[in-house]
């Protein structure tokens, strides 16, 4: 994936003189690199909102951004900057590393010192663009990136063998995604969201500048609070919108059956943005697919729709694993990656989506209430069957969060939903407005009572956006407005459940029915059961783990067989020895 790659340490330069750290990619990328006395650093960045990627220095300082700064605009007015090195450079030198927390947007960087003798590497408030990182105390050696088979790269030429990180396998094979800072790789960890890495030669610390709190209640009343959903949503969506003009890129923009993509268009659409191209991809004929298309075509969208029909996509393992680094089961969203790779991005901008919008607003809520309670049905595991290996790490992650709502954000959302980011950025550049940090701390902070169920978000969207709800939503079949909605809703639920059960897995069974392709397509299943067999070998050297990876596989229903299959094929692209 995009990013940089940073290397510190004493002799570095000598090292890798006349050398290079090959950028691992699925498409050709924009390089540069830099030497310092002790440092080595190289970007590869794709091509587009490329004046908000910053590879400068002078004589003080050097600065490397990745990503894009939703409001450099307003802060260069604010700090007379000419550019926007100008303006990090200004911002830093007047408080320190500290100053990223003013930043909006999706965005990770490094700052390097050149009078002190210091480096600040940092992510954003959310850690949407994710920063590794590799420490040697004793071998006075960093290494940081955005790239984990780019870092794992950078140990073997400085010497290191990389070993297999068991916990962060187990994570994978339980939960489809990591936990915490976990990695696949001993030794590297990922920063977390909102901090910022300090090294300055002889020590290393970590300083959290952001934290996400969803206690400290809103005490207003229903209609300010849904005034205040309004007022910041139109101001997310205005900056990550007017970023695209800013470029001359044409908006386009996720749009399914759910409720959050409908309200990131509806709201663009209400502000007077033009010329927008909805995307979708689900089954034919499922919901997401003919709401998409109604809603496109009364609203004056174009409209674009990949059929995700007998699963094909997911015989490519690899592809979605390269995408994302093998942390996430790669069945998540190499669908997004089959659609994309078919489209041309040269005059598209970044792609705006609705992602974790009914999370803050309702469902990672258990009850109507915040609690501690660790409940593995509701943390977001794909598979419980090996879930003993790993619930001692649960409970350990589980103590850095006040309540299961925050443990749910930073795990199941960043660490896990965020992998349709990471294929994105193989693209693009990557939005949701729910995820602007001033609309997510405000939403985060409504009592529990009123988000529960979503309660508010529906009351939002009826009271500020009518014209939503006249389409049916794709999870209960029903409008929101619908009489008697949550019972015939729960009813909606049962026929169908008792329909899988009594009928088996159809095509009705959502927009991506992983049982029913599995069953009916035998070109899906020899394409599992052959790369699973003749790779399986690479587990040889971790007897335990190899066994429990092929009881997965042979006994997990097909979602659960491309956790084991993305746990494979992590091994192979990292090239881990057994």
């Amino acid at each position: 994936m995009p990013g940089f790659l940073g290397l510190i340490k004493s002799d570095i330069c000598e090292i890798l003189e006349g050398r290079d750290v090959e950028t691992y990619s699925l498409f050709p990328l924009l390089e540069e690199k830099k030497c310092f006395k002790s440092a080595w650093i190289k970007r590869f960045v794709l091509n587009k909102f490329i004046g908000d990627k910053i590879f400068h220095e002078d004589e003080s300082v050097f600065i490397c951004t990745d990503g894009v700064i939703l409001n450099a605009v307003e802060l260069r007015d604010k700090y007379l900057a000419s550019n926007n090195f100008d303006l990090l450079k200004r911002m830093y030198a007047s408080c320190g590393p500290l100053f990223v927390g003013e930043l909006r947007g999706d965005f990770s960087g490094v700052i390097y010192d050149k009078v002190k003798d210091e480096w600040d590497i940092f992510t954003n408030h959310i850690g949407s663009k994710p920063i590794f990182y590799f420490y040697d105390e004793e071998n006075g050696f960093l290494m940081f990136g955005s790239n984990l088979k780019m870092m794992v790269n950078g140990m073997r030429y400085l010497g290191y063998d990389p070993k297999l990180c068991e916990i962060g396998s187990y994570c994978l094979l339980t939960f489809g995604f990591m936990l915490g800072d976990y990695t696949l790789i001993e030794g590297i960890k990922k920063l977390s969201p909102g901090s910022i890495l300090k090294y300055s030669g002889e020590s290393m610390e970590i300083i959290q500048y952001y934290k996400l709190s969803n206690t400290q209640y809103i005490d207003d009343p229903k209609e300010k609070i849904l005034a205040q959903l309004d007022e910041k949503f139109k101001k997310a969506i205005k900056a990550e919108y007017d970023k695209d003009l800013e470029y001359g890129y044409r908006h386009v923009a996720t749009l399914s059956g759910g409720m959050d993509s409908r309200m990131n268009v509806c709201y663009s659409r209400k502000l007077g943005y033009k010329n927008i191209l909805n995307v979708t991809f689900s089954q034919s004929n499922y919901r997401d697919e003919q709401i998409a298309k109604k809603i496109s075509s009364e609203w004056g969208c174009d409209f674009l729709f990949y059929s995700l029909d007998n699963g094909n996509y997911l015989k490519d393992i690899e592809k979605p694993v390269i995408a994302n680094d093998g942390l996430i089961l790669f069945a998540g969203s190499a669908h997004d990656l089959a659609m994309l790779s078919l489209m041309d991005w040269q005059t598209l901008g970044g792609l705006h989506t609705g992602m974790l919008g009914d999370a803050i607003l309702g469902t990672y809520l258990d009850e109507p209430r915040h609690s501690s309670k660790i409940d593995i049905r509701s943390l977001g595991a794909y598979s419980t069957k090996l879930y003993g290996r790993v619930s001692h790490v649960v409970e350990e992650v589980f103590r850095e969060f006040p309540n299961s709502e925050l443990f749910k954000f930073y795990n199941r959302g960043v660490n896990g939903v965020f992998n349709g980011y990471r294929v994105y950025e193989n693209f693009t550049e990557f939005f949701s407005p729910f995820m602007h940090i001033d609309f997510l701390e405000y939403t985060m902070k409504i009592d529990p009572q009123y988000r529960f169920k979503e309660k508010i978000y529906l009351d939002w969207i009826k009271t500020y956006s009518p014209e939503a709800v006249k389409y049916p939503w794709a999870r209960t079949g029903l409008r929101i407005d619908a009489f008697m909605y949550r019972p015939r809703a729960f009813a909606n639920r049962v026929m169908r459940y008792a329909r899988r059960k009594i009928l088996g897995p159809s095509t009705k069974d959502s927009m991506n029915p992983f049982n029913y392709w599995y069953k009916t397509n035998r070109g899906l299943r020899e394409a599992f059961e052959t790369y699973f067999q003749e790779n399986l070998n690479l587990l040889n050297g971790h007897s335990q783990l190899q066994e429990d990876t092929e009881l997965l596989f042979a006994d997990g229903s097909p979602l659960e067989k491309t956790q084991a299959l993305t746990l494979i094929a992590a091994l192979k692209l990292h090239k881990l020895k057994n």
